[in-house]
């Protein structure tokens, strides 16, 4: 091997390092350009084309837990007929209230909930738990469980498990 190559390969690493360091600072340059040649905003489209990580992701009851992850199961409505949702308000008291114990359906889950559901009936005893499964995956939709907890319930805490 003549000594010409040998510095080559000596160099090679340093010439890579550099290109991909140039290489990102030009591009950051490029996108920070583009965010702030217009409002600011920068909106994520998923591949259907519609914007990300706004509508979030639930499957029809039953179905297969990864199905989350296909596009042609994502909803397809305009950004403009999206209305921002927000937490209920916290209440002022717990007292002479009916709270709904979720079990989404984690490892784990159901006992925890079946510990809090005691804590509450000691500690609580004017708090009424209501211990409850969804059905289907946790990833899966329960219409029939929401609609039961928005007419009968003035709280609820969603176990998850782990």
């Amino acid at each position: 091997m003549s000594s010409a190559q040998f510095s080559v390969r000596k160099y090679w690493g340093w010439f890579i390092a550099g290109a991909i360091l140039l290489s990102s600072c030009l591009g950051c340059k490029h996108l920070a350009g583009l965010a702030g040649s217009g409002s600011g905003d920068v909106t994520v489209l998923d591949p259907r084309g519609q914007p990300s990580g706004i509508f979030g992701r639930r499957g029809e009851p039953g179905s297969h837990m990864m199905a989350i992850f296909n596009p042609e199961t994502h909803p397809t409505i305009s950004r403009d007929e999206l209305v921002p949702l927000r937490m209920a308000p916290r209440l002022d008291s717990l007292d002479n209230k009916t709270i709904y114990l979720v079990d989404v359906g984690f490892a784990g889950g159901k006992e925890f909930l079946e510990e809090m559901q005691a804590w509450f009936s000691k500690n609580m005893p004017s708090v009424k738990t209501v211990l409850r499964m969804k059905s289907g995956t946790p990833f899966s939709d329960s219409p029939e469980l929401w609609a039961e907890i928005k007419e009968k319930a003035h709280g609820v805490i969603f176990g998850v498990g782990g």
